[in-house]
């Protein structure tokens, strides 16, 4: 009965939250005049003459920015934003906010020193990874460990798109997972239990202002702080509990977010993981994991990815079956080389140098099968959605209480 009146409560809390969130929501029109400010919580995209901007306009909306490529602006830039707004219309009826070339001005600083330390970090780590690494491959990297895809070429990006492999570039609970299973097991060596814990805790925190505050990298380390808080408590069971306490607390904090592919993909492949993988049993295939994780996280997110991108790669599957297991290992070297880097640079180097062989086995995995082209879908239908997953989340309940009941 408590459990049922603490849920009552906070979707009670949620709702009321949604209601007076949209009903003070600024309204925004095709060719309105705007004056703003804000912080670059991600590096420009450079193209031949121009770069693209993401910010946030009050009410946080995401509003796409071309500018001149010069002067070029950072991560962790406070920008004053002058121009005309244009509302374009996507394919699935969702509104995209643009600005072609405004009048930017840069702050002389944003004013937030975590995002000035972050920044003047960011840019050492990809000197390095530029400075050792061939352009495609060190973009890569860049984009597995820390999200970072301004590297990337065009036309590999483009490739990874068609893939269907994009994802490995968007920093996500696995690194989150990874770096914080990688600090604990550091710090467990000359720290105590509890200590060590707070440690990688800390470290997750700061790894996720690396990475950029995106939506998958917020959920995914407040997960990752509540299952070493509760490793500090003895309470291991909190997987589930945190996932859906993390999406029910930043959708509290941002309720634009529930309209934020990105939130969607993330939240959606990390319930995949979490039901649709333990019914999957691979254990005799060399490559039996990366095939059940792969499956899990498609089956997950699939009618997201067809009504918001309308293209699907039948061959997502092998190709991230056949890169996905490279993934850990490039996620340590990458790390090492970064932090290391800091300290001699020699030696990132060397640990630089020992991904490129997988880092070029993965292009051309993604190169060829980006040859195979994907196949056009145009599904909007909020009825199709709904179908897909009901029928997902009963054949998942069948199929847990048949395994359950053997």
């Amino acid at each position: 009965m408590f459990i049922k009146l603490v849920f009552i409560s906070l979707a009670i809390l949620l709702a009321i939250r949604f209601f007076f969130f949209y009903q003070n929501q600024p309204e925004y029109y095709n060719g309105q005049y705007l004056s703003f400010e804000a912080d670059l919580l991600s590096q420009p995209q450079i193209f031949s003459r121009t770069q693209r901007i993401t910010v946030f306009l009050p009410g946080g909306r995401r509003v796409f920015i071309t500018v001149p490529l010069f002067p070029q602006f950072y991560y962790g830039d406070r920008i004053h934003i002058v121009g005309n707004l244009s509302v374009k219309l996507l394919n699935n009826s969702d509104q995209i906010y643009i600005m072609n070339f405004p009048k930017i001005e840069a702050k002389k600083s944003s004013g937030n020193k975590i995002l000035a330390v972050t920044s003047f970090i960011r840019q050492k780590v990809i000197s390095i990874f530029e400075s050792t690494l061939p352009q495609t491959p060190s973009g890569l990297l860049l984009g597995i460990v820390f999200g970072i895809k301004e590297g990337i070429p065009r036309d590999f990006y483009e490739s990874l798109r068609t893939s269907g492999t994009l994802h490995v570039t968007a920093a996500s609970g696995m690194n989150v997972t990874m770096v914080g299973g990688f600090l604990s097991a550091l710090f467990a060596f000359f720290l105590r239990r509890q200590i060590a814990v707070l440690a990688s805790i800390a470290g997750i925190l700061f790894y996720a202002v690396l990475a950029g505050l995106e939506p998958s990298i917020v959920r995914a380390s407040i997960m990752g702080t509540l299952v070493f808080s509760a490793q500090i408590l003895g309470r291991q069971n909190l997987a589930v509990y945190g996932l859906f306490l993390t999406g029910y607390f930043m959708l509290l904090f941002n309720p634009n977010l529930l309209f934020d592919i990105g939130f969607q993909l993330s939240f959606l492949a990390t319930a995949g993981l979490l039901f649709i993988f333990p019914l999957f049993n691979f254990k005799n295939l060399i490559i039996g994991s990366d095939l059940a994780t792969t499956l899990s996280a498609q089956l997950a997110v699939l009618p997201i990815l067809l009504s918001s991108f309308g293209t699907y790669s039948l061959w997502s599957i092998l190709t991230n079956t056949l890169v996905l297991w490279s993934i850990p290992f490039l996620m340590i070297l990458g790390g090492l080389g970064a932090l290391i880097g800091f300290v001699f640079e020699p030696l990132a180097s060397f640990f630089l140098y020992l991904s490129l062989p997988l880092l070029l086995y993965f292009e051309k995995a993604v190169n060829t099968f980006a040859g195979f082209g994907g196949m056009n879908l145009n599904i909007t239908s909020w009825q199709f959605i709904l179908g897909y997953y009901s029928l997902l989340t009963a054949l998942v309940l069948f199929l847990n209480s048949k395994r359950k009941l053997n």
